[in-house]
């Protein structure tokens, strides 16, 4: 079992954090932002832990496969956390989106997934969450 950490982040000058919170801590709006196929959420009126959010990664993906996110953390205009569940050579993960925003406007988007993988199934996932991550944070910056 090896551990695979993957974390990208952005800059976005031209929108404030408070913006951009609002957007990805809408977690009906997932798919909007975050590179997936389809995304079904089962929140309540208010975002919180134990919220649940179901999305397929490919376009012929059965929803009965879809991945389980979790949210076991909540950070209310800051951060939130997931746990992750059945991602192909990932047995377990903590996907995070956190948003740091600065005096001067503008806004930091921080991607992280750390998780435990299988081996090589495990890289290529890897290799497939770092390039969902820079399309997801391309989305936010547009």
């Amino acid at each position: 079992m090896g551990r695979i950490v993957v974390r990208d982040d952005r800059r976005i000058e031209d929108r404030d954090a408070a913006e951009i919170w609002a957007q990805v801590a809408d977690l009906s709006r997932f798919g909007e932002w975050f590179p997936v196929h389809n995304a079904t959420s089962m929140t309540g009126e208010l975002p919180q832990v134990g919220n649940i959010i179901f999305v397929t990664i490919g376009r012929r993906s059965d929803p009965a496969n879809a991945v389980r996110l979790e949210v076991s953390e909540w950070e209310a205009g800051r951060r939130f956390a997931c746990d992750v569940r059945e991602v192909p050579g990932i047995d377990e993960g903590l996907f995070s989106v956190e948003v740091d925003g600065a005096a001067s406007g503008g806004a930091t988007v921080i991607l992280r997934f750390v998780g435990e993988s299988d081996g090589v199934s495990g890289r290529i996932s890897a290799y497939e969450i770092a390039r969902r991550f820079r399309v997801a944070l391309n989305r936010l910056a547009s």
